[in-house]
């Protein structure tokens, strides 16, 4: 009986130890499966996406076939007002397909690109009904500005690429009449663009086309083609002659086609202030912040926050003014002119140098190559003083930074400019967070607050690695704050409180700027681009706001580099989801 007794409690202790194995494995397999399923959620949803535009998958992807991309159509899109009302049904398919995915069972990984999809599904969603109040046109920042420098540094790794660039240029015609389609419309509504902005866009497009026999997309493919081994003499001058063929018969007549577009819908735009005296204005403007910047906070508080960094600007300014009262003078003047020039003028030896100086606050990065390029003479007054063309998920060695000459950049503003577009800033961050495993599908999604508030952020700190002086270093950084601080809070006031020209001028006088001509930049350049300083300035604060609440937390436990560890291994995306998950 003892025997039998003594066997049934055995069976009855490996019964109770079985029960737990079998949902254990229950578990690990419903947990494999959600983690596969949402994997091959996003692998589709990248693969559909990035398809839809060759530029950006060949800007995204050096290798397609890698990421399961064999067969693509040769496309730039369509920018027409149905194309693009038609995107959203996509998106909300997209936002029903990810939504229906469990989240509790999703690794750490898979459920920040949950996070990260669901907020900016529903952030964009939210735009639906703002569509004509979106503006793809602009003298700097607009689609036909962009387009010819995005053209000249399509690399070409392969014959398909040559035939997929000249398969571009063919369609080019089609999609300008897609965005004039978009600008009748929205002329229609009542939301056409100011007589400024537009004639400033008709001046950069004849600027484009005076250019002639020297465009930069005859000079630029000629040197591409050249660099082609696998191609004999006679294949390379029949691309050439293709190439030509297709920019005087598509591209140029393009150009000149959109310029008497615009022309002609001068004067039936309706609104020669901010997007406030639209009649949905004031609310896009807070959907537009949200949208590019990534932060949600309300306009109120962000204006409160800008308005405070403004304040410790100015009373740091004080502060070195008492330290150092010469700095005002003609004298302090000429030393600062003499200090900042021993800076060297060679962006390379700037960039290595960068290098040297952040490694005691950044984590290391493998060597990647950079080219250094400048911009072309007809696109100087159209285009920034300089930008980082991001390089393929694939070939972190393909990295490019134009320098526009016209800007006159040299000394500690070169300086700073290249730490923006260089290490640690656009160049290092890109290359960091793709190398640290961040989803393909995380660079369909544009994350402005994030990618120009860090390098922002860190062109601040630049600023103490050049070999100048603590006092003038200092100074540089407080102007550098104070000109984005004050173009923020203009930006505000224009699109969201209404501010007139003369408000404005008024405002600006506070700050010592009173040059007619210098007022009337300043609001220019915010009517065509609503929110795009706050990408930038508001970006930097959410950055320095958080390193300062980790700081708090930590104590003296807090590293700088490990705290910029955290941000670029997390990468980019909206601040409520890297503030969950710093």
């Amino acid at each position: 009986m003892l025997h039998s007794f003594l066997s049934a409690l055995h069976r009855r202790i490996l019964l109770l130890s079985f029960i737990p194995a079998l949902a254990f494995l229950f578990c690990s397999g419903y947990y494999y499966r959600t983690n596969h399923s949402f994997l091959s959620f996003t692998n589709t949803l990248f693969q559909n996406e990035i398809t839809q535009n060759t530029l950006n998958l060949h800007y995204t992807l050096k290798d397609p076939s890698a990421f399961g991309i064999t067969d693509y159509p040769v496309t730039l899109g369509n920018a027409d007002p149905e194309s693009l009302t038609e995107s959203y049904l996509a998106l909300k398919d997209y936002q029903s397909a990810l939504l229906r995915i469990p989240y509790k069972w999703l690794s750490h990984q898979n459920r920040l690109t949950y996070d990260i999809l669901k907020l900016c599904f529903e952030t964009q969603l939210q735009g639906e009904k703002y569509l004509l109040y979106q503006e793809p046109l602009g003298p700097s920042l607009g689609t036909q500005a962009q387009l010819p420098i995005l053209l000249a540094e399509y690399s070409f790794h392969s014959e398909k690429d040559i035939e997929d660039y000249l398969a571009l240029l063919l369609q080019i015609p089609k999609y300008f009449d897609g965005l004039l389609q978009f600008e009748y419309a929205k002329s229609d509504a009542g939301l056409f663009m100011n007589d400024t902005i537009a004639q400033s866009i008709i001046d950069q497009c004849k600027a484009f086309l005076d250019t002639q026999e020297e465009n930069i997309l005859f000079t630029t493919f000629e040197s591409r083609i050249e660099t082609q081994k696998n191609l004999t003499d006679k294949e390379k001058q029949n691309y050439i002659l293709q190439n030509e063929e297709a920019v005087k018969t598509c591209v140029l007549p393009a150009y000149e086609k959109l310029a008497e577009g615009i022309s002609s819908l001068k004067g039936t735009g309706k609104n020669e202030l901010g997007l406030c005296y639209f009649p949905e204005g004031k609310s896009y403007y807070t959907y537009l912040i949200k949208d590019l910047t990534g932060c949600y906070n309300s306009v109120d508080d962000i204006l409160k926050r800008i308005q405070k960094q403004i304040s410790q600007d100015i009373q740091d300014l004080r502060t070195l003014v008492q330290r150092n009262p010469s700095l005002l003078s003609d004298t302090g003047i000429e030393a600062l002119q003499n200090d900042t020039s021993s800076i060297s003028g060679d962006p390379q030896q700037i960039l290595l140098e960068l290098q040297s100086k952040m490694s005691s606050d950044f984590p290391n990065l493998p060597d990647v190559s950079c080219d250094i390029k400048y911009v072309e003479k007809s696109l100087e007054d159209y285009l920034s003083p300089a930008f980082y063309l991001t390089a393929p998920l694939d070939d972190p060695n393909q990295n490019v930074i134009y320098i526009n000459p016209g800007a006159g950049y040299e000394g500690l503003d070169l300086y700073s400019t290249l730490a923006h577009e260089g290490y640690p800033g656009h160049l290092y961050q890109t290359v960091f967070s793709a190398s640290s495993g961040c989803h393909p599908v995380r660079s369909l999604l544009n994350f402005g607050g994030y990618v120009e508030g860090w390098a922002t952020y860190v062109e601040m700190l630049s600023f103490s690695y050049a070999d100048v002086e603590s006092s003038t270093a200092e100074l540089y950084r407080i102007n550098r704050s104070l000109t984005l601080g004050i173009s923020s809070i203009l930006d505000i006031y224009i699109h969201y409180y209404g501010y007139s020209r003369e408000q404005a001028a008024s405002f600006l006088a506070r700050f010592g700027f009173t040059d007619e001509d210098t007022v009337d930049s300043f609001f220019n350049i915010i009517l065509e681009a609503p929110a795009n300083y706050l990408k930038y300035y508001l970006g930097y604060l959410c950055f320095k706001d958080l390193q300062s609440a980790s700081r708090k937390i930590e104590g003296d436990s807090f590293r700088l580099k490990n705290f910029h560890k955290k941000i670029l291994e997390i990468g980019p995306c909206p601040f409520p989801v890297l503030y969950s998950y710093m």
